[in-house]
């Protein structure tokens, strides 16, 4: 917290543009990942914040990078994927400097957050990828998720990668209606 506090102090002073900016977006990445109350993965936070031009890819980048360094998040990896959450400290520091996120910002988030909760949460629920094996080999891996504990788990050898694709997309775009359909053939009911 002393070396943010630190940077806040300068930024009141005649602070450079480049390490207010600094600054301000831990701030943003602190306020958005306590709104949004359920882990969010390097790749969601950087899309988010892209797409809304909140901050750029190297700025966002540097924050997280620093956020960890300074215990201002805690970093949960799963399946290879980092998902951050504010720790208790990043929740002081978010108290102590929310001034320092423009009025804009903040409404916009507020606004859109339910929206943005749910596309995270269908993200990081359906789960589909592929990694080749061998030569004529592709392991397709699909997922549903709940909690981040698996409602179903499927693991596919296809032998080219245009299926590989093909079934991940047509996971992703149908997992909640497969799903329903392989229980009840699983429990006899179908």
């Amino acid at each position: 917290i002393n070396g943010f506090y630190n940077e806040y102090i300068r930024s009141n002073r005649a602070m450079d543009m480049e390490s207010r900016e600094k600054a301000e977006n831990k701030v943003l990445l602190l306020y958005f990942m306590n709104r949004v109350r359920i882990p969010v993965s390097n790749m969601q936070l950087t899309r988010i914040m892209l797409e809304n031009r909140f901050m750029n890819y190297f700025l966002l980048q540097q924050g997280i990078h620093e956020m960890q360094k300074d215990n201002l998040i805690i970093t949960e990896t799963r399946d290879n994927i980092d998902y951050y959450t504010p720790s208790p400290e990043g929740l002081k520091m978010l108290e102590m400097f929310m001034d320092l996120i423009p009025l804009g910002i903040r409404t916009r988030l507020d606004e859109n957050i339910d929206a943005i909760r749910s596309v995270i949460r269908l993200e990081t629920s359906v789960v589909a990828e592929y990694t080749l094996e061998s030569e004529d080999e592709y392991e397709v891996k699909c997922k549903i998720l709940e909690d981040f504990k698996p409602l179903i788990d499927i693991r596919l050898s296809v032998g080219s990668r245009e299926d590989a694709r093909s079934i991940c997309n047509n996971w992703k775009a149908h997992a909640k209606e497969i799903y329903p359909e392989v229980i009840a053939v699983l429990l006899g009911k179908s």
